[in-house]
């Protein structure tokens, strides 16, 4: 994810901790943070089936 975005990321994410980002910002946190979160992820890959559930066993 490019600078840019991130440094954009960091200030709406600190206007909606104080509750001062309005609607279109609010949306435009969430693209962000989905952005970055999916960023380097190979996303068209399936999960193993073995990683959707691991119980510890005692």
């Amino acid at each position: 994810m490019e600078q840019t975005k991130l440094n954009r990321l960091n200030d709406l994410f600190e206007k909606a901790v104080a509750d001062k980002a309005n609607i279109i910002e609010r949306r435009e946190l969430k693209v962000l943070y989905q952005e970055y979160i999916d960023d380097g992820r190979e996303i068209s890959l399936p999960m193993q089936e073995s990683t959707y559930y691991q119980h510890a066993t005692a």
